[in-house]
């Protein structure tokens, strides 16, 4: 017959058999139970031989309407407040498409403004040169 030892906070009670061993398991289900076929101490809950009901936990207790109304509130202030931010993104995204649209016409302007300047400065770029050619040659005339 197996003879069983327990523990409770430390205190190492056995051997007993298992008839002996179900009363005191009954009066206290947190026990650890050893034998020398185990190499530790076991849970008694877990141990099949034992005549052993775990018992459900209580229910939880009922929350509070109060806490639920508050709770609720909040989620409504931040659904509000969710909308107003997807609302100013929304806007926000607009404008700077609108603005990168302008941007973009602006860049272009600019750009056809340069190429004509480059044509315009080397017209006169060529004048100044004909310029200076026509008045060297009167020079030489000249003397």
């Amino acid at each position: 017959m197996k003879k069983w030892f327990f523990s409770d906070n430390g205190q190492v009670t056995g051997p007993f058999g298992l008839e002996e061993s179900n009363d005191l398991i009954a009066k206290n289900p947190d026990l650890y139970a050893w034998h020398p076929a185990y190499t530790h101490w076991v849970p008694v809950s877990c141990i099949g031989e034992f005549n052993t009901s775990i018992t459900p936990p209580p229910p939880p207790i009922e929350i509070p309407s109060g806490l639920i109304d508050e709770l609720v509130g909040e989620e409504k202030e931040l659904i509000t407040t969710l909308d107003r931010i997807d609302k100013t993104i929304k806007i926000t995204s607009d404008s700077l498409y609108e603005i990168d649209t302008e941007l973009e016409k602006y860049g272009k302007t600019a750009h056809n403004l340069t190429e004509q300047v480059k044509v315009v400065v080397k017209q006169i770029e060529e004048q100044y040169a004909s310029l200076q050619k026509n008045l060297a040659d009167a020079m030489k005339t000249d003397y």
